[in-house]
């Protein structure tokens, strides 16, 4: 096993905010991202837990696609 997959299995020993609170810091981590700004410090505990949690990290990219989905739309008419 490399050492990659077993990461990927064990997880990372640093703090992990959880699911709980890695919902709250989400949205505004998909919007920097986004827009190409730098990750705040304060963002290491949530992108821990996305490296940890398989379900956070895919809710994570599909927000990030559907955020990117939606730059290359044509506004709607008013």
């Amino acid at each position: 096993m490399s050492d990659s997959e077993l990461s990927k299995l064990l997880g990372s020993a640093s703090p992990d905010a959880g699911c709980d609170h890695s919902g709250d810091f989400m949205d505004e981590y998909c919007d920097l991202m986004i827009r190409g700004e730098p990750i705040p410090g304060r963002f290491a505990e949530f992108l821990t837990h996305i490296g940890n949690c398989a379900a956070c990290r895919e809710d994570t990219e599909g927000l990030l696609a559907a955020l990117r989905g939606q730059e290359g739309e044509e506004p709607e008419p008013r």
